[in-house]
């Protein structure tokens, strides 16, 4: 029986060493992974896991350290309660020992809620790392989920040809006749990626042509808006929105300065629109739109 508890007991502290491992590494790969939109795109993974494999291994052992930490703390509590009896004997240094922790851990919810230096580096290092898997062009979707919306959908939001679009699939081998297909259905299938067969989508047409009165027609604030709307676009920083919208990078800031607005290449749209009070939108509008002032937050 004793020899039971104490296989049990080496079993329970080794899980919760391998737990902390895999929550380590699970860890360290999810603070760097593109955000869903562009690993969805992209079908990133590594290590032949997806975004979502990641994930479900990273909760599954959180689950698993959680459960196996309270074990762990059952089969160990006499020891336990015997170092607090011991530490009690020194009444001050148990104090003071609480107060600074709980102190430090009420200061850390503040910084981490409120965005304050140097919390707030972790955060930024975690939006930059996420943010430079779309720097190059065609790495970052049309619009949010837009590998999920059938071929239909899809040609009618983006004013591109149908049937175009059919036809320069099937000279791929890929048969796109069904209604509800969609580029992640028919990227699966053909053992590619949703961004690869949009790049193989002709992006000029009927509906594209008809769209476009004259060349020289400038982009429509609104447009802007609703294209770059849950992208993400505060996190980009204005080298790399000016990249993958075809600008050159001192175009960008020239327009900004247009604008009254004086930022750098490697600052994040969420920086310079916080130091103009308004959003990261209006940023990209300012860049994107010639002429354009963004407006404040209200």
């Amino acid at each position: 029986m004793v020899k039971n508890k104490q296989a049990m007991r080496a079993f329970v502290a080794f899980l919760v060493t391998w737990s902390f491992v895999v929550l380590t590494v699970t860890g360290v790969v999810l603070y760097v992974v593109p955000h869903g939109r562009v690993a969805n795109w992209t079908f990133w993974s590594l290590g032949g896991l997806s975004k979502g494999g990641w994930t479900d291994v990273h909760l599954l052992f959180g689950v698993v350290f959680i459960v196996a930490g309270a074990v762990h703390l059952y089969y160990n509590w006499k020891p336990f309660k015997g170092y607090l009896a011991e530490r009690a004997r020194g009444h001050l240094a148990l104090k003071r020992e609480l107060a600074t922790s709980l102190g430090a851990t009420v200061l850390l919810i503040v910084a981490a809620l409120l965005a304050l230096p140097p919390v707030s580096w972790l955060f930024d290092l975690n939006d930059a790392a996420k943010s430079a898997w779309a720097r190059a062009p065609g790495q970052e979707p049309p619009y949010p989920r837009a590998e999920a919306a059938p071929l239909p959908v899809l040609a009618r939001r983006l004013e591109l040809d149908l049937a175009a679009m059919r036809a320069a699939l099937a000279e791929a081998g890929i048969a796109a006749d069904d209604p509800a297909a969609n580029l992640e259905t028919l990227a699966r299938t053909a053992g590619t990626t949703p961004a690869a067969l949009f790049a193989r989508l002709p992006k000029t047409g009927p509906r594209a042509a008809a769209s476009r009165s004259d060349a020289d027609t400038e982009p429509d604030p609104l447009e802007v808006e609703a294209r770059l709307a849950g992208t993400g676009v505060g996190s980009k920083t204005l080298g790399d929105l000016a990249t993958v919208n075809g600008l050159a990078p001192e175009q960008a800031r020239a327009r900004l300065a247009a604008a009254g607005i004086a930022a750098e290449l490697h600052e994040t749209l969420k920086a310079i629109a916080g130091r103009q009070g308004t959003k990261p939108v209006e940023i990209a509008k300012a860049v994107l739109v010639p002429g354009y002032h963004p407006q404040p937050s209200e």
